[in-house]
């Protein structure tokens, strides 16, 4: 993408100073403050290499290498060689700061595969810290409001900022390489209120194609939704009358929201819900109705969170956790028991972003009329369309390019799509196509997006029961709908694992759905359930956790009748099932209960089976990241368990580290004889989603390329990490449609099924370990790593390749004159391996196979 380059801060104080000429003195912009640009000798630096996390090493000095203008800038050099989590540059602001300039902008250069990070000192002591979003590798100009902190400590404690800096410091964190730098300068403080675009504009118009549904509590009676004519019938007792739909993420910060429509429901109270991560806020709106005779209503409220907003689900702790999605419209009865008709205009938002992010780009690949085809979304918060040039490119797996276009295009405003679609470049031998698109919109910066075709497998898989393999995924048969759709779905779900060699799924047994009231079993989904994972070759391990709706949630009945359900779950399934994992991350959120009590839940259940079915093994823990404190007090507590259950998600995956990190989890729960516990990694993955133009998330955003790179890596690592492990990625198919919002990009498939990259490369690397065990690690020169991998009958090999962290040339110890190589596409070719050496070259992050 080209990036404009924007005045620097001595043109940008005189273009603002030119503009005061024309405007009244009331309008006059806040001048900006320069703190630092790194042209005169300063004592107000200091470095900090992190020490709560001692190892990592570093400096900070001015260098003429890290100058965007003038002679010198900021270098921040660190080392993480023997470990730490960041270093830090250090600024003492000076005590004239004026409190209405609350932002700070900076030119950056960020190094690849780390992050960067602001930190804030209030006058209390008290310390803010935010990510900062820019793109690596080149000079950004980058800014930071002084709001909206992802954590805080110390002072105050109260995550509000009290005054003016006192330090200002950018920190890099220990990510994909151990040494580099972070160059910036010309740090300036700056109104926020200048980094800031407002428009309002129309969300959803109520079209067809929205996809909105009617939702009723009770007897809706004539109830129903035509066009826009939405018809409330509450005369036949109906509590409550809704509309939802398919979520999608809103662009930009949501300041105010306003449900338009013509007519009224005057005495029925409207309540809007909308969705943040895993939580839900939800609020009953203002009514505002017309002063202009036209006949229409708004519905109002403020974006969350703040005064009158309720939440629960997930965090549960009212605080932003990613961008919005819009959730329900639902009417209440209230006191009147009457039929209303009313026409829906629009949910208008009141929004903002960055005036440099307006834009989100997004991209998507599909079959159109027999010929595939990607398409580039474009979407802007702006009043008035935005003219550019959009480029895309075509690579191949091994990044050869092999075709390019581009055109120009003009975004229409208000946050109305522009889509530009293109056909794949006809190829005949490759397995793998990515798109890359990337536009240049003049004042705008616009992260370039991938999207990416994959041909079909070339061979089914075989349909027996293999519990010794490792190959697991989170299929999750068990939200499928019991109903004919719903169990079709399950089975081509279920077939497309078999053929890409998937031997085991975690389930979930839900409570509430098996036994929805105490004593009363449905059993029927499950059976049919269990069944096609059978005839597909596919063995199941349960997980039971959250409470039915009927018990009392932590305690001491409702472990009770956690107990008593186990045991069913173990009458009836237990000759097929032989794993049972208590619970699902207790470790946070998903646990509201007592630790102590998890503890003896988790005793309680392991008695239980065992009395039952002695053979049978109980997971246990099940903790969202590998949390030694967490294992340490079940430990503590003598909490029984057969196999320990990990969640070891990772923003960067440090291969050695993580084979290092799963020998440090089995280490610490083998048992006082010395045996060892299995270590299972029964969730891990990568999301891929587009980042939102104005809130992070909690994942990083991963390309479909990355994410099967990835995937290969994870169940390399795992395997041969010796921990005996079974590995379920998060997960098999997408949650939903949106490209936005990360947890429904999780899965290798797409909502309707079509493969993503990472599901053949998960087909590839299970072909090819197939019955096959790890013979050796080779030695190899630098951060390469190579295992190989023999065949239990039979003399054929597997090398698998990879470096993680850099383009490498490597010469790999072969058994044969003759090596095939194949990359994680499963595109392969014949070379010769003279006196059993085999060169070959290697991209970052891509694992090679040599077959021999």
């Amino acid at each position: 993408m080209k990036y404009t380059p924007k005045p620097d801060w001595h043109t940008a104080l005189k273009l603002a100073w030119l503009l005061t000429l024309s405007l009244p003195l009331a309008a006059a912009p806040a001048p900006p403050m320069l703190l630092e640009d790194f042209e005169g000798p300063t004592n107000r630096w200091s470095f900090s290499p992190g020490a709560e996390f001692p190892g990592a090493k570093g400096r900070f000095f001015f260098s003429p290498q890290a100058a965007h203008a003038g002679k010198m800038g900021g270098r921040l050099e660190f080392d993480f060689s023997g470990g730490g989590n960041y270093v830090a540059a250090i600024f003492r602001v000076p005590t004239n700061v004026p409190t209405h300039l609350n932002a700070l902008q900076f030119w950056v250069r960020r190094p690849e595969g780390h992050s960067l990070v602001f930190r804030y000192t209030d006058p209390t002591g008290q310390t803010l810290q935010k990510p900062v979003e820019c793109p690596a590798g080149r000079w950004v100009r980058a800014s930071v409001t002084f709001a909206q902190w992802s954590g805080h400590w110390g002072g105050a404690n109260d995550g509000k900022i009290h005054g003016p800096p006192q330090q200002l410091a950018l920190l890099i964190d220990n990510g994909e390489t151990r040494q580099g730098v972070l160059d910036f300068d010309d740090l300036t403080l700056i109104n926020a209120d200048a980094l800031i675009a407002r428009v309002s504009w129309p969300a959803y118009q109520f079209t067809e194609a929205e996809g909105w549904r009617l939702r009723v509590d009770g007897n809706g009676g004539a109830s129903r939704l035509e066009g826009r004519q939405w018809t409330l019938d509450f005369s036949q007792g109906a509590r409550s009358i809704g509309l939802s739909l398919p979520e999608r993420t809103l662009l930009g910060n949501v300041d105010r929201l306003r449900l338009r429509l013509r007519g009224d429901l005057q005495g029925h109270p409207v309540r809007l819900s909308v969705y943040t991560h895993f939580m839900t806020f939800h609020k009953e709106l203002t009514r505002v109705p017309s002063t202009t005779g036209d006949g229409i209503t708004e519905y109002v409220t403020d974006g969350p969170p703040g005064p009158g907003w309720e939440w629960y689900g997930g965090e549960n702790d009212g605080k932003m956790h990613g961008p919005l999605r819009l959730g329900t419209l639902q009417v209440q009865a209230g006191n009147l028991r009457d039929q209303r008709t009313v026409e829906l205009l629009e949910v208008r938002i009141d929004g903002s972003c960055p005036a440099d992010k307006r834009c989100l780009l997004t991209a998507d690949t599909r079959e159109q009329q027999g010929r595939w085809q990607s398409t580039a979304t474009l979407r802007a918060l702006s009043e008035t369309p935005l003219e550019g040039e959009l480029t895309w490119v075509w690579r191949t797996w091994e990044g050869q390019e092999v075709a390019r276009n581009r055109q120009k295009v003009r975004v229409p405003a208000l946050g109305q799509p522009l889509e530009i679609t293109v056909p794949l470049p006809r190829q005949t031998a490759t397995k793998f196509l990515e798109a890359e698109f990337s536009v240049d919109l003049p004042g705008q910066d616009v992260p370039p997006v991938t999207t990416a075709w994959v041909a079909p497998l070339e061979t089914r898989g075989e349909a027996t029961l293999e519990p010794e393999s490792l190959f697991g995924m989170g299929l999750y048969l068990y939200r499928y709908g019991g109903d004919a759709r719903g169990l079709a779905q399950m089975e081509q779900a279920a077939q497309m694992a078999r053929d890409a060699g998937v031997k085991w799924s975690r389930e979930e047994f839900a409570w509430s759905r098996i036994e929805p009231r105490k004593g009363e079993f449905q059993w029927k989904f499950y059976d049919d359930m269990m069944a096609c994972a059978k005839r597909n070759g596919i063995t199941v391990y349960a997980i039971v956790c959250y409470w039915a709706p009927w018990t009392k949630a932590y305690t001491p009945e409702g472990v009770d009748d956690y107990v008593r359900y186990v045991q069913a779950l173990v009458r009836r399934y237990g000759k097929d099932i032989k794993q049972w994992e208590i619970w699902n991350e207790p470790n946070i959120f998903f646990w509201q209960g007592p630790k102590e009590m998890y503890a003896e839940l988790l005793k309680r259940s392991y008695a239980a089976i065992k009395e039952l079915d002695p053979q049978a093994e109980v997971l246990g823990l099940s903790t969202a990241g590998i949390d030694y404190k967490f294992i340490d007090q079940m430990l503590a507590l003598q909490a029984p368990f057969d196999i320990l259950t990990i969640h070891p998600y990772r923003r960067v995956l440090k291969d050695t580290e993580f084979i290092a990190d799963l020998k440090k989890a089995s280490d610490k729960v083998m048992l006082p004889d010395g045996r060892r516990r299995p270590v299972w990694l029964t969730e891990m993955g990568w999301a891929t989603f587009t980042p939102h133009n104005t809130l992070r998330q909690d994942f990083v955003p991963t390309t479909l390329r990355a994410q099967a790179e990835l995937i290969a890596r994870s169940y390399l690592c795992a395997i041969v990490s010796g921990v005996e492990p079974r590995t379920f990625w998060y997960n098999f198919r997408n949650d939903g449609e949106d490209p936005i919002y990360f947890e429904h990009q999780m899965g290798i498939v797409h909502r309707d099924f079509r493969p993503k990259p990472a599901y053949r490369a998960y087909a590839v690397l299970a072909g090819l370990l197939r019955g096959k065990v790890l013979e050796r690690q080779l030695p190899m020169e630098g951060d390469t790593l190579a295992y190989t991998f023999k065949a239990k009958q039979g003399a054929s090999r597997v090398t698998a390749v990879w470096n993680p962290l850099r383009d490498a040339q490597v010469t790999v110890p072969v058994d044969s004159a003759q090596v095939t190589l194949m990359n994680t596409m499963g595109e392969s070719r014949r070379v010769a391996a003279p006196n059993g050496r085999c060169s070959v070259s290697l991209r970052k992050g891509a694992v090679l196979y040599l077959l021999h």
